[in-house]
């Protein structure tokens, strides 16, 4: 077992922490059954507040996410599982145990919608109706935004780290953009010509392309189970505020 990072800096918040633990940049429960024995999972040292968090946050969205993705992709084998023995009280190892699984199923159903209640503006994309179900019968799941733009954060912080040895501080700005495929070519245009791709396993890939110049700006796509897109871009804040000036 690898020993504890100790007293430093954690990646997430930047504030100096006495005690860090290490922090999964992908949770073990996001990787599938497919995912190599001997793979090297990425961790970054974080403070036991940011990693609690961060813990509460991934766990929920990978309930969510598993409900949107083909439980037969080997992208993905064994997922929904998780999922399904995470909400079944009879695997509870205690009565508190018990009350957490009936809370989380709880929590899954009243994010779902059905039918004319799915808002259609609000679809990420990628993840909408691909079974051409009658309107009446489709089931959406809601996912909090801020969970998404928490996610995409801790990935990028984590990669920066991991890679680079670099802490992305709040001079950075990291934008979460919910693009569909035409809105997303010129992220992926900038991939495709300059773009690294880090894969951990079938079920987990990060491509990003980092400018020369200060070595930190850069776009990422991140790809979870073959399925779950997330494009994002790291500029400066000065540069970002420029552009919503001129926009």
């Amino acid at each position: 077992m690898a020993r504890k990072p100790g007293p430093g800096t954690c990646v997430h918040c930047l504030k100096h922490a006495d005690k860090r633990n290490w922090d999964h940049v992908f949770p073990q429960g996001w990787y599938p059954d497919t995912t190599p024995q001997n793979l090297e999972k990425w961790k970054i040292p974080s403070c036991k507040l940011c990693n609690d968090e961060y813990g509460r946050i991934e766990d929920e969205l990978r309930i969510i996410f598993s409900t949107c993705i083909d439980p037969t992709s080997a992208r993905a084998s064994g997922i929904w599982a998780k999922t399904l023995r995470a909400l079944d009280p009879r695997r509870a190892k205690n009565e508190k145990d018990r009350r957490a699984r009936a809370e989380k199923k709880t929590q899954l159903l009243a994010k779902m919608l059905k039918g004319d209640a799915i808002p259609d503006q609000a679809i990420y994309p990628g993840l909408g109706e691909r079974w051409d179900r009658p309107r009446g019968d489709q089931i959406a799941i809601s996912v909090p935004a801020n969970h998404l733009k928490k996610v995409v954060e801790k990935v990028i912080k984590g990669l920066a780290y991991i890679e680079d040895g670099r802490l992305i501080d709040a001079e950075m700005e990291i934008t979460h953009h919910v693009v569909d495929q035409t809105g997303a070519k010129p992220i992926e245009e900038l991939l495709a010509a300059f773009g690294a791709n880090h894969s951990r396993g079938p079920g987990i890939e990060v491509s990003r392309a980092v400018t020369p110049e200060d070595g930190i700006s850069a776009v990422y796509k991140i790809t979870i189970w073959g399925e779950i897109v997330m494009y994002a871009t790291v500029l400066p804040k000065s540069t970002q505020q420029s552009n919503e000036l001129d926009a």
